[in-house]
C-alpha cells in the first residue's frame, strides 16, 4: 500500500495483502510443427481480473486508513516461441512475451513486453551442450505502474535489471 501523511510529500510503500481478488478467464495454445527444422507455438490468456473492495490500515509511519471500491477488469497476455533446429546439431530458440494492462491494488499495471533468446550447440556425443541465452534483449521490459492514494497520483517506471546474457557449457553424464 503506498500511503502519504500530509503536510509531507513523501509516499510510503508498505507490502501487505489487500483484500480478496480473482481472476478467471481461457487459454488457448496453438502448436505447429512446419517442418523438421521450424515449429512455432502461441500461447493466448484472455482473463477478468476482479479485485474487490477493501479497507487497509497502514501502520508506517502513521495508521492512515485507505479504502478502495471493487475493481473489474479484462486483459490478457501473448506469448510465440520459435524453435528452429539448424545443421551440427544447433537449436535457436526464440520467445516474445506482451502483457497487456491490468489491474492491481490501488491502480493500474501497463503493457509490458520481452523477447529471450537461446541458442544451443550439442557437442560430445550429446552428452555436451554449449549455450548462449539472453533475457529481455531488447531491454523493453519496465514496470509502468498508475497509483492512486488518499490525496495523491503516483506514477511510475520500475526498471528492473531483465537484461541478462549467459554463457555456458553443460554435461550429461
Amino acid at each position: 500500500m503506498a500511503t502519504q501523511v500530509p503536510p509531507s510529500t513523501l509516499i510510503y510503500t508498505v507490502f501487505q495483502n489487500a483484500g480478496k481478488s480473482s481472476n478467471t478467464g481461457i487459454e488457448m495454445v496453438l502448436q505447429h510443427d512446419f517442418s523438421k527444422a521450424f515449429s512455432f507455438n502461441t500461447n493466448l490468456n484472455i482473463y477478468q481480473n476482479i479485485i474487490e473492495a477493501f479497507t487497509v490500515l497502514n501502520k508506517y509511519p502513521v495508521p492512515s486508513l485507505y479504502s478502495a471500491n471493487k475493481e473489474v477488469f479484462t486483459s490478457g497476455n501473448l506469448k510465440l516461441n520459435a524453435l528452429f533446429h539448424l545443421p551440427k546439431q544447433t537449436d535457436i530458440q526464440l520467445t516474445s512475451i506482451y502483457l497487456a494492462p491490468d489491474i492491481i491494488p490501488q491502480g493500474k499495471i501497463g503493457t509490458r513486453f520481452s523477447v529471450d533468446l537461446g541458442i544451443k550447440k550439442r557437442i560430445q556425443q550429446n552428452k555436451g551442450e554449449l549455450f548462449l541465452n539472453a533475457t529481455d534483449i531488447l531491454n523493453t521490459l519496465q514496470i509502468k505502474k498508475d497509483l492512486v492514494g488518499n490525496g495523491f497520483t503516483l506514477t511510475s517506471t520500475d526498471y528492473f535489471e531483465t537484461q541478462v546474457f549467459r554463457v555456458g557449457y553443460s554435461y550429461k553424464f
